[in-house]
């Protein structure tokens, strides 16, 4: 796989999370005041006009988003890594996934600050697993933990 098309499949999906939050999440985040303090308020105030125009299922708005990003994140240290699932890779590949997961279970047992979702739980295993399945070698993962 070219270089292009392996940058292009980490970057797009973190674009398409970013604008997710940017048109449908409230305006009250944080990163509304650091659009406004670097100039950008403009832009953003019309692409969330555009929310009117466009409905989206709920799932899409607030699970999608880091689902995204998990997979963008995992998806580049296994580029980083060559595709190799190995003793020195393997926390690098699956930091966001884990963090991603705890987080949710977390929040299912009131340690994580937040709302238990179970679509949220299926998003974030799926963005995890979805990556791995261009692994070159099948026998790094049995290799792994021997």
């Amino acid at each position: 796989m070219d270089r292009l098309k392996k940058t292009l499949i980490v970057i797009i999906p973190l674009l398409v999370g970013g604008l997710i939050y940017i048109i449908f999440r409230v305006d009250t985040l944080i990163m509304f005041r650091w659009f406004e303090s670097i100039g950008i308020q403009d832009l953003i105030i019309f692409l969330r006009s555009l929310k009117s125009e466009i409905n989206l299922p709920e799932w899409i708005i607030y699970s999608l988003p880091d689902g995204l990003w998990i997979f963008s994140f995992t998806y580049c240290m296994l580029v980083i890594w060559d595709f190799k699932l190995t003793k020195n890779s393997f926390f690098w590949i699956t930091i966001a996934p884990i963090i991603g997961l705890v987080s949710e279970l977390g929040q299912l047992i009131n340690i994580v600050p937040g709302t238990f979702d179970i679509v949220d739980l299926i998003i974030v295993t799926l963005s995890t697993a979805i990556p791995f399945l261009y692994l070159r070698n099948f026998k790094s993962i049995k290799n792994l933990f021997l």
